[in-house]
């Protein structure tokens, strides 16, 4: 495995290539301190890199990691920030994809969390994708969350995932994204196969078995894809 830290047209990124990857894996890690070199991250692209044979790439979101402003920020998330910064993140997902198109295209998109609400308009936007992941994804509820555009934002860019296979793995107790706002986002996508699976546990909850499954669900659509 070789792991390197780069600069892809201008965003800081981390890139996994097994060797002999053909083709992009995209990770968008979860919100809150995370970025793409906190612990639990690295030991996921390593994981998704080694088991997929794809070269797994994970940029830090606007205002995280290496893109943290470098003042004070003020305390919780401002109001609508995930609503005006998903088109931000949608073209640095693709600047960053094309930067390294050498190495080959993005076939697999795969979010936590905060990398699913940017993912959805992501993989809605990016067409050589084929199998799109979505572990704690849905309309975010509760009191901590002040955005409300962004139901239709999510909403909207699901009724654009026609073409990739998907598989959404949430958690039965999510105190962020409730059930309701879940289903709502599993109903808008039209996709031929997709999947919904709820294990028990609350929002961080996500277990090395259910990592497992979408590793497995990444591998069965690409082998059943390519051998038609």
């Amino acid at each position: 495995m070789q792991e390197s830290r780069i600069n892809a047209a201008g965003i800081p990124t981390r890139l996994y290539d097994p060797g002999g990857a053909r083709g992009l894996l995209l990770l968008g890690h979860g919100g809150g301190d995370l970025g793409k070199d906190s612990e639990r991250f690295v030991g996921l692209c390593r994981r998704y890199s080694a088991e997929t044979g794809l070269a797994v790439v994970c940029i830090d979101a606007i205002d995280h990691g290496e893109r943290k402003p470098a003042g004070p920020l003020e305390p919780g998330v401002p109001s609508r920030w995930h609503s005006r910064t998903a088109p931000r993140m949608v073209t640095d997902w693709q600047d960053a994809s094309m930067a390294l198109a050498g190495v080959g295209p993005a076939l697999v998109y795969v979010g936590f969390s905060m990398g699913t609400i940017f993912g959805l308009p992501t993989v809605a936007a990016m067409p050589t994708i084929e199998v799109a992941v979505f572990v704690v994804s849905g309309v975010p509820g509760g009191d901590w969350f002040d955005d409300p555009p962004l139901e239709g934002l999510l909403l909207d860019a699901a009724a654009r995932i026609s073409r990739p296979e998907v598989l959404m793995v949430n958690m039965s107790r999510d105190e962020l994204f409730p059930a309701t706002g879940t289903i709502a986002v599993f109903n808008a996508i039209p996709a031929r196969r997709k999947r919904l699976v709820f294990w028990d546990g609350g929002h961080s909850d996500w277990s090395a078995q259910a990592i497992g499954e979408t590793i497995a669900f990444i591998n069965a659509t690409r082998k059943a894809t390519h051998s038609i």
